[in-house]
């Protein structure tokens, strides 16, 4: 697992307002994978690595429900993933308005 394996994951995930997947509506800032050295089998050989993944994001909206939908949609497209351990999203504020 990549950081690039992690954008392409985070493609299925669409904001609901504009309409776009986060990544092509250029809301993810970063997004990278960190080693989990607690995570079940760590250090056992043969089990494979598992991973944290941190997501930065813009927030897309004011609406707290959409930005929590939005939140709830990346942290378990990425649960989903047999290498991801956990899941840490941040959301920045929007510094202008996107516009729609």
């Amino acid at each position: 697992m990549t950081d690039a394996d992690l954008l392409v994951a985070l493609r299925d995930c669409y904001d609901p307002i504009l309409k776009r997947n986060i990544v092509d509506a250029g809301l993810v800032r970063s997004a990278t994978l960190r080693v989990d050295p607690e995570a079940p089998g760590a250090n056992i050989p043969g089990v494979g690595q598992r991973y944290i993944a941190d997501v930065m994001i813009v927030s897309p909206s004011a609406d707290e429900i959409a930005v929590a939908q939005l939140q709830a949609q990346i942290e378990n497209r990425l649960a989903g993933l047999p290498a991801i351990s956990h899941v840490s999203v941040t959301l920045l504020p929007a510094l202008f308005p996107i516009l729609r």
